[in-house]
């Protein structure tokens, strides 16, 4: 091969590089960002891209960056009806998150986190309260299952992110509001069952006093059956002879006293 021909070799191998390069281009995806590729032929792709620098086509691809990082969303009133047709306003705080692996789910729904934040979040905290609170009563909300209607919730409430393409971090019901013949007749409600719940527990007390007193007795009595069991004609004969071997000649009478011989 001479001169003449390689250097043709490596002019052509300059302009097909140059040209490739024409043809793509280089995407930064920053830390706690997360990558969509949205090609002209096939539309959004199902992988996402992590951190780092991808290559991609401009003329036919397009890269849209979505944050990863933890946002909050709190919502002043979420109203919701009880299955006793009591009304409940309730401030939630959210905080959550654009899953990495689906986040092509939030671009096709949404396209940015602002949106999904007005047109998702606060509407899947919505029909997620509705759905939990309707199984319940304003008494049972508010009170004796509080912790059980939370629960409910926050599980309702993933499951429903999780269908975006969202992770749900924490929620937090930091308020809720009845309206004050509600919360005043709830309150009444609470200091009732602490009263039964304190006669409740005196009667208990009382119970097992009484109780610990008939064992008592019990014990008492059976030490007693045993003493007097115990008392024979033999023990008393030897308590006769100790007695005379101390004292000199001794007789037992009926009344218990004894009779010492002092002459000896």
């Amino acid at each position: 091969m001479n001169n003449a021909t390689k250097t043709g070799i490596i002019l052509a191998s300059v302009v097909l590089l140059g040209g490739l390069f024409r043809l793509t281009a280089v995407s930064k995806i920053p830390a706690n960002t997360v990558g969509v590729k949205y090609s002209a032929v096939s539309g959004v792709q199902d992988e996402t891209l992590g951190s780092g620098y991808h290559i991609y086509m401009p003329f036919l691809d397009k890269i849209y960056k979505l944050s990863t990082e933890v946002q909050t969303t709190k919502i002043e009133k979420v109203t919701t009806q009880t299955n006793d047709a009591q009304y409940l306003d309730s401030t939630i705080d959210v905080k959550w998150r654009v899953s990495e692996k689906n986040a092509m789910k939030v671009f096709r729904d949404f396209r940015n986190v602002e949106v999904l934040a007005e047109k998702g979040i606060e509407p899947a905290v919505q029909r997620a309260m509705e759905e939990i609170s309707v199984n319940y009563n304003i008494v049972e909300l508010l009170g004796s299952k509080r912790n059980q209607v939370y629960t409910e919730f926050e599980e309702a409430l993933k499951q429903r992110l999780d269908s975006y393409g969202v992770e749900l971090v924490a929620v937090t019901i930091i308020d809720t509001d009845a309206g004050d013949d509600i919360e005043k007749a709830i309150k009444n409600e609470a200091v009732k069952q602490k009263e039964v719940d304190t006669a409740k527990q005196e009667q208990e007390r009382a119970k097992i006093e009484a109780e610990t007193k008939q064992i008592q007795a019990q014990a008492e009595a059976d030490a007693n059956k045993k003493l007097s069991e115990s008392i024979t004609d033999n023990l008393i004969r030897m308590k006769e002879a100790e007695a005379r071997m101390k004292h000199g000649w001794v007789e037992v009478q009926t009344s218990g006293d004894v009779i010492t011989d002092t002459g000896k």
